[in-house]
């Protein structure tokens, strides 16, 4: 997202996957990095870009 806008979220990726995320002003972003976290799901880092898109759907694969 842009980081002027005052809710933004940061993603950080090991290998494909989510390990971090700084979320504000983005609950759902929280809760759902969370899972993803714990769950160790591949990312698709292009579509973690969109800030439009949930990040349950940056699932790869």
């Amino acid at each position: 997202g842009d980081p002027a806008d005052p809710a933004w979220t940061v993603c950080w990726l090991r290998e494909g996957r989510l390990v971090a995320l700084l979320a504000v002003g983005r609950p759902r972003d929280l809760a759902q990095g969370r899972r993803l976290i714990e769950g160790g799901s591949p990312m698709d880092a292009d579509a973690l870009k969109d800030p439009a898109l949930p990040l349950k759907q940056a699932v790869a694969g």
